[in-house]
């Protein structure tokens, strides 16, 4: 692992760093993902395991839905009597895991 000291500067409306060739050379994505917290700041390359389920608000938004099932259930609906045409066209040719 290499690690470096470099300073972020103003580009624009933004902040950037500059990355050292040799740290990118080798990497065949041009996607990153930018992670922060209070302590440090990662860039690692995107990977297809890089989804919707990794966004921190999907989490909060998956928190708030299943609070919501456990202090109503009974605004739960069979799938089967909900789900109409729209949806078919909508998710023609989408495939669930394991399909």
């Amino acid at each position: 692992m290499n690690i470096i000291g470099k300073k972020i500067f103003k580009h624009g409306g933004s902040y950037a760093v500059d990355l050292p060739i040799s740290f990118v050379k080798n990497v065949d994505k041009k996607e990153v993902i930018i992670e922060s917290t209070s302590e440090k700041i990662s860039i690692r390359p995107k990977t297809e395991l890089d989804t919707i389920e990794s966004e921190p608000m999907f989490g909060k938004f998956i928190n708030v839905l299943a609070t919501d099932v456990m202090k109503h259930p009974e605004k739960l609906r069979d799938v089967k009597k909900v789900w109409d045409k729209e949806w078919d066209e909508l998710l023609k040719g989408v495939a669930a895991d394991g399909e």
